[in-house]
């Protein structure tokens, strides 16, 4: 062995591959030391000698007959190289190989060159690239039937809500086209009651005619439902798996997890009023992701907008108007208050405001007041005697931020307002139901405590049409209107007067003749409307 082979040799060990040399019949002449290391940790067999070939055909394994029919077709001549991939995995880790096999000659004998190549570092960077392209691809695929289902599904909802010429009609084609698409397999829309505080379905549907009763929840009692969860929080709330939920047993409807495995409910919100919940129920668990919830209350706020565009049509249709009777108690409520520090019966007369637009509330109070009395009252109101009888007495009342003035803020028109013995009862008229239920809404967020003791429409209007009302606004001046209104509120156009235009003029801080001048011109205009 000449200087030159044992370099050759020594370099070949320092290779971190396993590299041997075949003759042409397969018989191994060398190794180098990486091959024998593992060969030996694999096998513990003999190598130099030993015949590559044989050991690998009994093998039985589908890549060991491939690389023997690549070695002999090298050997034979048939091609100068061959290689090939192929896995070699143990119990604890998998690992991966290139085999390269080149074909030389040395001393006229034809050999071939065997070299193993661990590529598993490789090999696991190309099946995780593969796995990533194949979740990119389904997630693809996944988006692109969601697109289309909810492209579908956006179209026919929204479709039916603002075709429908009723609000039933948009409940009912609503819960339809819901049951109707994948995976939803059921849809309700529940109405609130504030009065009996139900949350009562009115429209449903389920794409196999499931039998639904008609029941009812119980805002105070059923808290534990999602859809009275939904309308409470004024959010969607999602139950991904009610057979996980605790109160499984008491969903509406009744056996939901015998049929349905994942609910939705959402409250149908347009502005700050809310006109019910939309529950949809799907047959599979975790149904409403973040992606399919956002689909939902799109379309939810589509329902509640079609809903409010129904209303407001109607109320350009119509002079019906909601009337509304609630009993407050909170000795925060300067009526109540005024009533408490009295001892009396406090009344609601009406509102006009000052010049400076400062809201001036015209009260009555069952018994005679001094001012002493007035001024004593450590209200955190301008309180002013206006005049003073045997049947009472009458306060003006200067207030920006008073109940009076907030719900004239949402249209409210107040029929009554009366406050004794700690409670004040208020009786209002308002144009529709939104503005109803903001007003509640108010009341509720504002008051101790509020109880509703009566809300339905009412088929005639209250007050004078609001065209007469608006021209005789805009003929009458600031003053002119100011003076008719307090001369009103005041009994002055009562007999006996309850005040004196002397009385009147003082509290506009003007003299009685001018007073008078006012009031007149303004009487002249009202007659005026009225006969013209």
């Amino acid at each position: 062995m000449g200087p030159g082979h044992e370099l050759a040799t020594t370099a070949l060990d320092t290779l971190p591959i396993t590299v041997a040399i075949i003759d042409d019949e397969g018989e191994i002449q060398f190794t180098n030391e990486s091959w024998s290391e593992f060969e030996t940790a694999e096998r513990n067999d003999e190598h130099v000698g030993t015949n590559y070939l044989a050991a690998a055909v009994t093998a039985d394994d589908d890549y060991a007959q491939q690389a023997v029919d690549g070695i002999e077709s090298v050997l034979a001549g048939d091609r100068d190289s061959f290689s090939m991939e192929y896995p070699c995995h143990t119990p604890e880790e998998k690992r991966w190989f290139l085999m390269r096999v080149t074909r030389f000659s040395h001393d006229d004998q034809r050999l071939a060159s065997l070299v193993h190549l661990e590529i598993t570092e490789r090999k696991l960077a190309e099946l995780a690239a593969e796995a990533n392209a194949k979740q990119v691809r389904d997630e693809r695929q996944a988006l692109e039937y969601v697109l289309e289902r909810v492209d579908g599904l956006v179209r026919t909802v929204t479709d039916a809500a603002v075709s429908a010429e009723t609000r039933t009609e948009i409940e009912r084609e609503v819960c339809h086209r819901l049951a109707g698409t994948d995976p939803y397999v059921l849809a309700w829309i529940g109405r609130v009651d504030v009065t009996k505080r139900r949350l009562s379905p009115r429209e449903w549907a389920s794409d196999d005619d499931v039998p639904l009763e008609d029941d009812e929840l119980v805002l105070d009692a059923d808290g534990v439902h999602p859809a009275v969860q939904a309308l409470e929080r004024e959010e969607a709330q999602v139950i991904a798996d009610v057979t996980d939920h605790d109160a499984a047993d008491r969903l509406w409807p009744m056996g939901a997890g015998d049929q349905f495995q994942s609910v939705a409910a959402l409250p149908l919100t347009y502005g700050d009023v809310t006109y019910g919940v939309l529950v949809v129920f799907a047959d599979e668990p975790d149904a409403f992701d973040e992606r399919e919830l956002l689909v939902l209350e799109s379309l939810s706020g589509t329902v509640a907008t079609a809903m409010n565009a129904l209303e407001v049509r109607r109320m350009l249709t119509t002079e019906a108007v909601i009337s509304v009777e609630v009993a407050i108690e909170d000795p925060s409520l300067f009526v109540t208050a005024l009533s408490a520090t009295f001892d009396a019966t406090v009344s609601y007369r009406g509102l006009t405001e000052t010049d400076d637009g400062t809201p001036l509330v015209v009260l009555h109070v069952d018994r005679t007041l001094e001012d002493d009395a007035v001024d004593a009252t450590g209200i955190a109101h301008d309180v002013t005697i206006l005049s003073t009888t045997d049947d009472g007495t009458l306060l003006e009342v200067a207030t920006t931020d008073g109940l009076v003035t907030a719900l004239s803020e949402h249209g409210a028109v107040i029929r009554e307002l009366v406050a004794t013995d700690g409670v004040a009862d208020l009786a209002v008229d308002l144009p529709d139901g939104r503005s109803a239920r903001s007003a509640y809404d108010l009341l509720e967020h504002r008051y101790d405590r509020v109880e509703l003791l009566s809300y339905y429409e009412r088929d005639e209007p209250t007050q004078t049409p609001h065209d007469v009302t608006a021209r005789l606004e805009s003929s009458l001046t600031d003053r002119q209107l100011m003076a008719l209104r307090k001369a009103y509120y005041a009994n002055y156009f009562e007999w006996p007067r309850d005040i004196s235009g002397k009385e009147l003029a003082a509290s506009m801080d003007i003299s009685r003749s001018t007073f008078h001048q006012h009031l007149r011109a303004a009487q002249r205009k009202v007659l005026a409307e009225l006969f013209d």
